[in-house]
């Protein structure tokens, strides 16, 4: 009887796992939605579009993280704490072949998504660069002060290196 009710509580904390997984692929695949509408909010350089999809990609990333306390204080449940204790159990399990697929489509897409985001990132990146530069010459700051060509003033002395010229000033 109580080798029964042992299996019965595996069973159930078994299928909460299986539920929870499924909440957990579920944003996986918003945050990697909104990681492509960051993609094309970048590539279009539509700040609006940006600045909403980022606001929805942090409120994603947000229940991620709860979800994934729920999944930490879970496996200690299970007596299962960490993250390779679970692939491995998942894996040994042969009667639980959809845990194991739930698994593998989760660290699957959790890679994908993770991977979105750091080219999304180098992407922000190069723009933030390109601004910079933009900026620096905007207000005489040479990028690239060995190239700096020598300026003269008006009288024919050598302006000193320090000094910058603002092309918006007239």
């Amino acid at each position: 009887m109580e080798m029964r009710a042992v299996e019965n509580n595996t069973d159930v904390k078994q299928q909460e796992l299986v539920l929870l997984l499924q909440r957990e692929i579920n944003h996986l695949q918003n945050l990697m939605h909104s990681l492509e509408e960051e993609y094309a909010a970048l590539a279009e350089q539509h700040t609006a579009t940006l600045e909403d999809v980022v606001r929805k990609k942090q409120a994603t990333i947000r229940e991620l993280e709860h979800i994934g306390q729920q999944r930490e204080t879970m496996l200690v449940s299970m007596n299962t704490t960490t993250e390779e204790q679970l692939n491995e159990a998942v894996h040994a399990s042969s009667t639980d072949h959809h845990l194991s697929a739930l698994w593998n489509e989760l660290v699957l897409l959790a890679e994908k998504c993770q991977e979105m985001n750091r080219i999304n990132g180098s992407i922000v990146e190069l723009v933030s660069r390109q601004s910079r530069h933009a900026l620096e010459i905007l207000h005489g700051i040479s990028p690239n002060l060995s190239s700096r060509p020598e300026l003269y003033d008006q009288t024919g002395y050598k302006i000193i290196s320090g000094e910058t010229h603002s092309l918006t000033k007239a």
